[in-house]
Formats: C-alpha cells, sequence, structure tokens
C-alpha cells in the first residue's frame, strides 16, 4: 500500500514539474516586446475602423497633449487588422494595443479572436451583460505586451464605451509606460548623485536628477537651477524654496507672477532686451491640482516666449505645500526645442517632478 502511494505521489510531482517546465519554455520563447512610449497598435476590423467608430476613438486617443506651442497627439494610433498583423510576425512584437470590436458582427476575424482570447464563458457575459465591455490581457504575443479590448453590441455602443472608457484606459498605458519612462530618463545617465545631495541639503526634497542634468551657477539663495543641453533642444528644471504665509500663494497668477521674476532677472537669448515671460494673452494657462508625496500640490501649465525675441516652448510649473515645515517647493520645467517634437522631454520632466520625496527633519 505504502509503495502505491509512493508512486502516484512521484507521479503527481512529476506532473506538476512537467507543467512548470513547459509554462516557463512557453514564456521564455516569447520575444521581448518592442518598446515605444505612447504609442497604441489598434486591431480592428478595416469596415469597422473606417466608420464614425474611428473618429469617436481620434477625438480621444489623439487628442493634444497640455499644452504645447503646436499640437502634439497625446498617443502615436497606428492600426491593424487580425489579418495584418498575423501577415507580419513583428507586428505582434509591439508594446501596446487595443482591440475594438463590435460583437455582433460574429463572422468577423476581430470578433473570432476576442472570443477566443476571452474563452467562451467571459465571451457570452459580453454579449449578455452590458457591464461588462472592457477586458486587459498581458503577454499575448510577446513579454511585456498590454491588450485592452473594448467590445459592444453594436458601433453605436462602442462609440459610447470609448468616450466613457477613455481616462481609465489612457490612465493604465500610462502606467504601463513607465517603466519604460523611467529607463529613458535613468538607465543609460544614472544619477547626479552631488547634485541630488545639493537639493536635498537646501531644499528639504529627495528628487532624482539624471546624470546629464548640470547645476549652474545661481545668483540666490533657495534657487538651483539645473540644465540638460542636447545639440537639438535644452531642458531645465529651476527649483526655489519660500516661507508659506498665505493660500494666495498657491494661486496659478502667483505661481506665473514667480517665473515670470526669475524669467525677466536671468532668462535670456543674445537678442539685447530679451527675457522669458509666460503668455497669459494669447494662449490660456491650465491649472491642476493634486498630491505629490502626500503634500498639496498646484500645476500650472502653458507657453514661455521670449520678449523681444522670436523664441518659445512649452513649461510646467509646480508649487508643493510642505505643511510640516511650513514651505513652498517651487518648481518650473521648461523645454526649448524649435521645430522638434516635446511632448516625451515634458514628460521626462512631468515624471522626475512628480516622483519628490520630501525631507521633513
Amino acid at each position: 500500500m505504502k509503495y502505491i502511494i509512493y508512486i502516484v505521489t512521484l507521479l503527481c510531482l512529476l506532473s506538476l514539474w512537467s507543467c512548470n517546465d513547459e509554462i516557463i519554455k512557453s514564456y521564455e520563447s516569447k520575444p521581448i516586446a518592442l518598446a515605444r512610449m505612447n504609442e497604441i497598435i489598434v486591431i480592428a476590423d478595416n469596415d469597422l475602423w473606417e466608420s464614425e467608430v474611428r473618429d469617436t476613438f481620434s477625438y480621444y486617443f489623439e487628442s493634444a497633449y497640455p499644452i504645447m506651442p503646436t499640437p502634439e497627439p497625446m498617443f502615436d494610433i497606428r492600426h491593424f487588422t487580425v489579418k495584418k498583423l498575423s501577415g507580419e510576425p513583428l507586428r505582434k512584437e509591439l508594446r501596446t494595443y487595443l482591440v475594438l470590436v463590435d460583437l455582433s458582427d460574429t463572422e468577423s476575424r476581430t470578433t473570432k479572436m476576442v472570443r477566443k482570447d476571452l474563452g467562451e464563458a467571459k465571451f457570452l457575459k459580453a454579449k449578455n451583460d452590458p457591464t461588462f465591455n472592457t477586458s486587459v490581457g498581458k503577454d499575448k504575443w510577446a513579454r511585456g505586451q498590454i491588450l485592452v479590448y473594448i467590445f459592444g453590441n453594436s458601433r453605436a455602443e462602442l462609440n459610447k464605451l470609448i468616450r466613457t472608457n477613455y481616462p481609465a484606459i489612457a490612465k493604465r498605458i500610462k502606467l504601463h509606460d513607465q517603466e519604460q519612462l523611467d529607463a529613458s530618463i535613468y538607465v543609460l545617465k544614472k544619477e547626479n548623485t552631488s547634485v541630488i545631495n545639493d537639493i536635498k541639503e537646501e531644499m528639504n526634497i529627495e528628487i532624482r536628477i539624471p546624470g546629464d542634468f548640470v547645476r549652474l551657477k545661481e545668483e540666490e539663495e533657495n534657487y538651483i537651477w539645473l540644465k540638460k543641453d542636447i545639440p537639438t533642444a535644452a531642458m531645465n528644471i529651476i527649483i526655489r524654496k519660500y516661507p508659506y504665509t498665505e493660500l494666495a500663494q498657491l494661486k496659478p497668477n502667483h505661481l506665473i507672477e514667480l517665473r515670470n521674476d526669475y524669467g525677466k532677472k536671468y532668462i535670456s537669448s543674445p537678442q539685447e532686451g530679451s527675457y522669458m515671460v509666460s503668455n497669459t494673452t494669447d494662449l490660456p494657462v491650465y491649472d491642476y491640482t493634486y498630491d505629490i508625496d502626500g503634500q498639496y500640490t498646484k500645476e500650472i501649465r502653458g507657453i514661455w516666449e521670449m520678449e523681444n525675441d522670436f523664441l518659445g516652448g512649452p513649461y510646467a510649473t509646480y508649487m508643493i505645500y510642505n505643511k510640516t515645515l511650513e514651505e513652498l517647493i517651487f518648481i518650473d520645467t521648461w523645454v526649448y526645442a524649435p521645430g522638434k517634437k516635446k511632448i516625451k522631454m515634458m514628460m521626462q520632466l512631468d515624471y522626475i517632478v512628480k516622483n519628490i520625496k520630501m525631507v521633513n527633519s
């Protein structure tokens, strides 16, 4: 009897090892997804993509990143049908897919693919339960992939679902891109530990500064200017510290006054009499409120221009209220890149700022 139990146990263990080995081999056989930030591959039938569904999708997912001198889309969109996807293996090794499907079209290749991906039980639920209209899959063809499915029982329903689900889907995709965003900032350039320590001591914050940013000479206390120069662009981070005295210091107009103040003093071009200002006359200034490391933060975004010259570009300014120390940390980020796309540079600066940690000792 004991011998039989031993044999059964051994067979079970061998079975488990075999299954685990198959899973590992299956995972290892998949290539690593080709990384490209802000790109979405839409999988949809041609007739669906050429309908009003595409207009709705483009309105949301290709909306302009706030705020740029010339509009740049939030996401770069490419479209493949299931047939085209299968025709070129590399098309299945990309990073981010969004699948649009009208479930009422039972002969659609996309519907058949989604049915297989979801499984019969979930597919039937999608057909019959209007609250089940999205799903997320990972690593279907390559490691590091994400697939977001949006499914409805008609094109009209699909249009509505794109509108209502856009914020959550965009957030999910941006979260998926964060690892790549972090790598684009720090992996090769590492971190400038000397500057990081200076900022920690002078400003009571911990901020990861990439190694290719250098600290420029400042003309006053509680003022740090960091700059990254590349052949076609310049990225800037200005950090200042103020004592907190009143709520008005967190108002958008006050943030504009502060950036105009240092812009007039320290930022100029070779053109005589030039200085940097925020354009609040011809263009909007957007403002947002949220927390950074648990601290109340006000953010504004707009366009800077050079007075008495023709230079300009986007900026994002942050005011963080460190309640423990009763201090305000003013951080201004701006890019100068004439004729170049600026969205990735602004996203990198935004990522650096929003991962700040307070030092309250």
